[in-house]
């Protein structure tokens, strides 16, 4: 293989991309496809460019969009966006066939291919971006795509492609393990520099500046505070914003760092002063929970059986349980597993090792005004769960 120049997404050896492909043709086989058109398009507001699906053929995503024609025999070919970008392009992805797409001429490009490769009359899965936030190709897109071939059938497949990346790689999960630690750090010197009158806006940059030093990137970092006295917010702001942080605020951060397209994520909320008698039964009751969703995730436990964990002990000390597991490594993935007044969603969900999650205990006030989140980022193991952060997230930290 040759050497890898990639700063964005490190490249894994050789045998892992051959196990991936042989997998997901595996599947393919057994579904009956032909080829997967797989699309990718920016989201999120980081320095990460969030094409998970198209990244895990490649390790490398186009600027705007990417596609990759993926057949079930033969070379997969990759579709970045400019013409001026195809050099560094080619050198920075392990695959071989690589084109300039053309920006809006992309589409007929990737029709080109698949008549190119003589799938005419045959069954196609389209991946799209992201099943989770329900990205798919755009329409006109769809419309050039499947109009090039009128005698092939089409299939919508995201889900089922997305579910083939849920049980991670032992190389897989050393990405993840590293993107843990690098959160933990930049988390660290965050909590550190948090003093009255720095603005949630300013501890935003110290996270990139810290990620990208440890040539590390984020998809997003959410950092917000409100008084305790007072509160509003029970989310942190997914935009950092420039009023000042003061004593008596409580401060809540959904702060995740990657490598390679791996993050950890940390949801934390740490306190200026000391925590009124309110906010501190809502930071021990999260706490509780949080040791009992660890206590009770293993492999083969369904969704439906962390109802308890999810809801008692939020809701016996008074307050509404937002909690919740989501899939979580290299963006949204299933479980998506969510509190309700007395149930939680996805109950289906069939939990297996090597799986990686954000669990997140979450208690709100009855007004959804205030909350306290202690969310990590967890892998499934032999016989549990385990953290992957070595920050003391569940620990109550207050701002002197």
């Amino acid at each position: 293989m040759k050497e890898c120049t990639n700063n964005f997404w490190p490249w894994f050896s050789e045998d892992e991309y051959k196990s991936r492909y042989a997998r997901i043709r595996a599947a393919m086989g057994e579904k009956g496809l032909d080829c997967l058109v797989i699309y990718g398009s920016g989201g999120y507001l980081g320095t990460d460019p969030a094409q998970p699906n198209i990244v895990y053929i490649s390790s490398y995503a186009s600027f705007v969009q990417t596609y990759i024609v993926f057949p079930l025999e033969g070379e997969p070919t990759l579709f970045h966006t400019w013409g001026n970008h195809h050099r560094i392009s080619k050198e920075m992805t392990p695959l071989k066939d690589v084109r300039a797409g053309g920006m809006a001429q992309t589409p007929f490009s990737v029709a080109e291919r698949l008549q190119e490769l003589g799938l005419q009359s045959k069954k196609i899965g389209v991946v799209g971006a992201m099943a989770w936030a329900n990205i798919s190709l755009p329409h006109e897109h769809y419309l050039t795509i499947t109009g090039a071939l009128p005698e092939a059938e089409f299939e919508l497949v995201t889900e089922w492609y997305e579910a083939l990346r849920l049980v991670k790689s032992e190389e897989e999960m050393a990405y993840v393990c590293r993107g843990a630690a690098m959160t933990d750090a930049a988390y660290e010197v965050m909590v550190q520099a948090t003093r009255p009158g720095v603005r949630p806006c300013d501890l935003f940059n110290i996270v990139l500046r810290v990620a990208h030093d440890m040539d590390g990137k984020i998809p997003f970092g959410h950092v917000g505070a409100t008084p305790m006295a007072n509160p509003d917010m029970a989310y942190a702001h997914p935009f950092a914003l420039k009023t000042p942080i003061q004593m008596g605020d409580v401060v809540m951060t959904e702060i995740a760092v990657g490598w390679g397209g791996y993050f950890g994520k940390i949801w934390g909320t740490y306190f200026m002063g000391d925590p009124t008698p309110e906010f501190e039964k809502m930071f021990r009751a999260a706490q509780e929970s949080h040791a009992d969703l660890h206590a009770a995730i293993k492999p083969g436990v369904r969704g439906s059986e962390l109802k308890g964990p999810c809801l008692d002990a939020i809701q016996r000390a008074g307050f509404r349980s937002k909690s919740a597991i989501f899939g979580w490594s290299n963006y949204n993935s299933p479980p998506d597993i969510r509190s309700g007044a007395d149930s939680v969603s996805d109950g289906d969900f069939v939990f297996e090792k090597n799986q990686c999650l954000n669990v997140l205990p979450w208690a709100a006030n009855e007004a959804d005004t205030g909350g306290v989140w202690l969310g990590d980022t967890s892998a499934i193991t032999e016989d549990g769960i385990e953290n992957l952060h070595q920050y003391p997230l569940t620990e109550l930290h207050v701002v002197r």
